[in-house]
């Protein structure tokens, strides 16, 4: 049972680290095109740490519960994604 939640847990983060690596391709897509500042290297911290918060449960504790190393991956990562998807969309949209 174990070995199905780490398998499925598994791909599922990866499609989560895949789904960031495109925001950042289309960030520095837009950088390239439009000549504006989108800060496309925010997506970078994310793209290593939430996949790395995965990893750390994955391999420790597949339950996802109360590892304070994966939780402080995932709050970081998750916070530097906020911020860079709302500079992002700002840059995308004009507002300032």
């Amino acid at each position: 049972m174990i070995l199905a939640m780490r398998i499925t847990a598994t791909i599922t983060w990866a499609g989560i680290g895949f789904l960031i690596l495109m925001l950042w391709r289309i960030a520095r897509f837009y950088e390239r095109s439009s000549g504006k500042h989108a800060a496309s290297f925010l997506f970078l911290p994310p793209l290593l740490l939430i996949p790395g918060g995965a990893a750390w449960y994955i391999v420790t504790n597949p339950n996802f519960v109360g590892s304070v190393p994966g939780d402080t991956m995932f709050a970081i990562g998750g916070i530097t994604l906020a911020l860079a998807t709302s500079l992002l969309r700002q840059a995308m949209i004009g507002e300032r």
